[in-house]
C-alpha cells in the first residue's frame, strides 16, 4: 500500500482506479492527472517509478482534496443553514436536497444528509 497525502492506495490497482479511493478524485480527473504525467493507463501503482510518484505527490498538492474539501462543503451547508435557505433546512432535517422522491426512498437520505449535524450537535452539547 502506498501512503499518499494521508490516503493508502491499493498497490495491485491501476493509476487511476487508485486515485478515485482520494476523496474529491474520480474517474475524469484521475485519468487526466495520468495523462499530465504521461502515465499509461493501464500502469499498476505498484509499477509506478518513484520520480513518478513524487511528480504526482507535487501536483496532487496543488489542488483542492480530502480534508480542505470536506471543510469547505460542511462550511457551505453552515451558510445554506443559518441563512434559512430551503436546501439547508432539508439538510438539517436530514432529508433529500436534491429533489430526490421522500415517498418511500428518504432512509438513504436521513442517514447521510443529517450525519454531520448529528455529529455537530453531539459534539455542541458536551
Amino acid at each position: 500500500m502506498l501512503y499518499l497525502l494521508g490516503v493508502n492506495l491499493p498497490d495491485h490497482k491501476t493509476v487511476p482506479i487508485a486515485l478515485t479511493h482520494i476523496y474529491g478524485i474520480g474517474t475524469h480527473t484521475s485519468q487526466t492527472l495520468c495523462h499530465k504525467l504521461g502515465i499509461h493507463p493501464r500502469c499498476r501503482l505498484s509499477d509506478l517509478p518513484e520520480a513518478k510518484i513524487t511528480e504526482l505527490s507535487a501536483l496532487l498538492n496543488t489542488m483542492q482534496i480530502d480534508a480542505e474539501l470536506r471543510r469547505e462543503t460542511r462550511n457551505k451547508i453552515n451558510v445554506m443553514v443559518q441563512s434559512g435557505r430551503y436546501r439547508g433546512a432539508r439538510h438539517k432535517a436530514g432529508l433529500p436536497v436534491n429533489g430526490q422522491r421522500t415517498h418511500t426512498n428518504r432512509m438513504n437520505a436521513k442517514r447521510l444528509n443529517g450525519r454531520w449535524m448529528k455529529a455537530r450537535e453531539f459534539s455542541s452539547s458536551r
